[in-house]
């Protein structure tokens, strides 16, 4: 069954205000290196990751479900990825922060892996396209 607290959520964001609140709907999503792809010519960065629904959570671990949600990244220059598709790489990673800086946005993963975008603009869109389910191992979330 699941929660009628959910509902699919469909983003953006164009400064640092909006990132923040976006960021936080994203707070240890999964994402895998072989779902990550760059437009090269139409300078778009798209990514898939399984997010877990904070928003209808409400402190109850019965609450929590994981969704299919899409990440497109606009106007990315160039980009550079640190331990995430190399030898190091342990293929599947969780999302700890994005942080955004003089067109830098940067994705910051569980160990040590990161992904810097040199960007004209901010412009990120997420979008939910999946059924909701729930977690095999519900993330402890702590108070920040």
């Amino acid at each position: 069954m699941i929660d009628s607290n959910y509902k699919p959520i469909k983003l953006r964001a164009e400064d640092d205000n909006d990132l923040e609140i976006l960021s936080k709907y994203l707070f240890e999503a999964i994402c895998f290196d072989n779902e990550m792809k760059f437009l090269k010519e139409k300078k778009i960065f798209l990514f898939s990751v399984e997010r877990f629904t904070w928003e209808s959570y409400e402190g109850k671990d019965e609450n929590l479900l994981q969704v299919l949600c899409i990440i497109q990244i606009h106007f990315v220059d160039s980009y550079f990825m640190e331990n995430i598709l190399n030898k190091q790489s342990k293929g599947l990673h969780s999302l700890i922060s994005i942080a955004y800086d003089k067109n830098v946005l940067m994705f910051t993963f569980d160990n040590k892996e990161t992904i810097r975008f040199n960007l004209k603009k901010l412009k990120l869109y997420i979008e939910d396209i999946g059924k909701p389910i729930k977690p095999a191992i519900v993330p402890i979330r702590t108070k920040r």
